[in-house]
């Protein structure tokens, strides 16, 4: 613990890695962590995170933490808020993973070469396309370029890495003129077990998949374009050590079709109108478990389809307002479903989640008022509804088990948010705000049959007769840039109303074998979050940069009980040094121990303290005619530390020592 303190002390003027110049920008409560540039192709940090995966990006932003089940697929979570709390989308469509026990979040159909940035949003505001209480991400495309300063350019690349003998291959493809332009990129990725500290492997924890996406811009005129967007994201033999399935594939289909309207001379300007479509197609598969490890053996599909659309406008009421509005519908359809297949007697077939579906219609109003120079206030509100079913005779069937009313509902939701800024000087300016929220219950809260968490080892049940979840939150910060420093500091406390967790029905008998129980989504009367975040970035001479996050938060509920997902205190601390072209980075990772957990209800357990040490050396090359080399050769966890994080489902030790080689060549 001493030495935890010492190196979090030792680099606590730092910042954020990778976009300090948003983080710190006046809008606090929206942040944006930028992927890689169009407009230069040759940008170094845009190579070296090109090669990066989504779950590392997601790791490095303060406020966010990742439940870790395997090796893959790490599930994202806001301010100790998951899953249905939190909104995610990809360039603002909804989607909703198809797996019942979270191993599909959205990020994993997702990859960095598809990406021109990631967006956080640690309160609800309006920009949301569904309501949520705890803000959301967005996963934002990336865009052909028209009219590029090539007509044909890209990246290609690839990477090992010694632990799991991790492969990777990658490229970006562009070709632009002046009224249209082609976007195309592909990913590859393939991993063994890996390894945790004193070279231990871990068993199920190997992976395959791939990624291509492709992005059409045609110029209709000056003022008006269309974009097709089509992405197609596939894995296979996907191992969840943490879990007692495997995943056999997992497939998402994405496609949008998007109309621009932008005119800078009018009030009117801007338009942007979507039309999209996604299917995910995921299955749970134990057939490559060993024999004695599988009690009976299951069959467990499922599938997500969405299909809707959104469209915002900005309209410039005069100099001081600027009004946005957003009107968005969608639709949902979620099934899943069991196969066991036991030594004795006939197979037994249920529905886990009895095809659920879901309509949502909402509208988003805002206003943004420049008082004055030095203050900007942002208020406004989102109304929505949402019709829930279950579309099939079967499906109505399943839950009259638990439920004996009518299966339809109807549910109204929303928020109310308002943000001051102000600026006391062009160094130091101050934030705050307030917001109300509540959000639907999830199709599986409300349906749900027997799903089976392994966080508390109980199956869990629906419950159509819970409340909407509601919050009141506030926010505070200041964000200080001077020559060769930046501070951003936030507070926050988000406090809840009819909290949704489960509560234990003694009366019934789970349905896993080994589970401990059953358990019934349902609220509590209260809980309560609160916590903050400190990013910091120090240049104190021009070759070198010292760069820090900080997040903690804090949880209870109505027995003044910690709330589960709960992080600790979090520390992300790097040294860069940049000298003709190379960059040398050292990095400590560190995080308190966590105590603060209730085992007799949540059934979590408590997590030791951690420090890891990495090092990077990177290399950029410019070659001729624009066309360059990235180089990166590095080592993570350089003393092989066992440790794990208090998010890590089971405790599962992460990687140890492991070697990394990288390089992208951009022309």
């Amino acid at each position: 613990m001493k030495k935890f303190i010492l190196l979090s002390l030792s680099f606590i003027l730092g910042g954020f890695v990778f976009s300090q110049e948003d983080t710190l920008r006046p809008s606090q409560n929206y942040k944006e962590i930028v992927i890689q540039g169009q407009k230069n192709n040759s940008n170094e940090k845009a190579s070296a995170q090109l090669q990066e995966s989504t779950d590392k990006l997601l790791s490095t932003t303060p406020g966010i933490t990742l439940i870790k089940r395997g090796n893959f697929a790490l599930e994202p979570t806001i301010r100790g808020l998951n899953a249905g709390q939190i909104n995610t989308t990809i360039d603002g469509m909804q989607m909703f993973g198809a797996c019942t026990d979270r191993m599909d979040p959205i990020s994993s159909y997702i990859e960095p070469t598809n990406l021109e940035k990631i967006q956080l949003s640690t309160t609800p505001n309006g920009e949301q396309t569904g309501s949520a209480i705890g803000g959301g991400i967005n996963f934002a495309l990336m865009k052909a370029q028209l009219d590029a300063a090539k007509k044909f350019s890209g990246k290609v690349g690839t990477g090992y890495q010694t632990n799991a003998n991790n492969i990777q291959t990658l490229g970006t493809f562009q070709y632009s003129t002046k009224r249209w332009a082609l976007l195309v990129n592909g990913i590859y990725r393939k991993a063994d077990n890996y390894h945790a500290a004193n070279r231990k492997e871990i068993l199920f924890s190997q992976f395959e998949k791939w990624n291509a996406g492709a992005n059409l811009v045609v110029a209709l005129n000056d003022k008006n374009r269309i974009s097709l967007d089509y992405i197609q994201d596939e894995g296979y033999d996907i191992g969840y050590p943490a879990l007692t399935m495997d995943v056999g594939f997992a497939k998402a289909y994405i496609s949008a079709l998007t109309h621009t309207y932008e005119n800078r001379s009018r009030k009117l300007r801007s338009i942007e109108s979507k039309f999209y479509f996604n299917f995910i197609d995921h299955a749970m598969d134990d057939t490559k478990r060993p024999a004695e490890m599988v009690p009976m053996h299951m069959d467990m599909p499922g599938t997500s389809r969405t299909f809707g659309m959104y469209s915002k406008a900005k309209y410039v009421l005069n100099p001081k307002h600027i009004l946005t509005f957003q009107v968005n519908a969608f639709q949902n359809d979620l099934h899943a479903e069991m196969t066991m297949y036991p030594d004795i007697g006939s197979e037994m077939f249920m529905l886990t989640v009895p095809d659920g579906q879901r309509r949502t219609a909402g509208l988003n109003l805002a206003d943004t008022w420049f008082v004055n120079k030095n203050l900007k206030l942002s208020y406004g509100a989102r109304g929505e509804v949402n019709l829930s079913d279950i579309t099939t005779k079967i499906g109505r069937q399943t839950i009259t088990s638990f439920y004996d009313g009518e299966a339809a509902q109807t549910r109204f939701s929303g928020n109310v948010f308002a943000q001051a800024n102000y600026k006391f000087s062009k160094k130091i300016g101050v934030y705050g705000g307030l917001t109300y929220g509540q959000r639907p219950p999830s199709l599986q809260e409300i349906y749900g049959f027997y799903l089976f968490n392994r966080v508390d080892n109980h199956d869990y049940l629906g419950n159509p007769d819970i409340k909407n979840e509601e919050s009141f939150s506030g926010n505070l910060g200041v964000n200080v840039k001077y020559e060769k420093i930046a501070i951003s500091l936030e507070g926050f406390a988000n406090s809840f109303t009819n909290y949704i967790t489960g509560l234990v029905l003694s009366e019934y008998s789970n349905m896993t074998i080994g589970a401990d129980g059953v358990k019934q989504f349902d609220n509590i009367s209260d809980a309560l979050l609160t916590g903050g975040e400190l990013t910091v970035k120090w240049n104190p001479i021009e070759v070198l940069s010292i760069e820090s996050v900080n997040s903690y938060t804090y949880g209870i509920d109505d027995a003044g009980g910690f709330l589960p997902y709960i992080p600790p205190f979090k520390s992300i601390n790097a040294l860069k040094y940049y000298y003709k072209g190379w960059n040398v980075k050292v990095e400590h990772v560190g995080a308190f121990a966590q105590n603060n957990v209730s085992t007799a209800r949540y059934g979590e357990g408590t997590t030791p303290a951690f420090n890891l040490m990495n090092v990077a050396i990177q290399k950029h090359i410019k070659l001729k005619k624009d066309k360059a080399l990235h180089t990166e050769v590095g080592v993570e966890n350089i003393f092989d530390t066992p440790y794990y994080e208090h998010l890590d489902v089971l405790k599962i030790q992460r990687q140890g020592v492991n070697f990394v080689v990288r390089t992208t060549f951009i022309f």
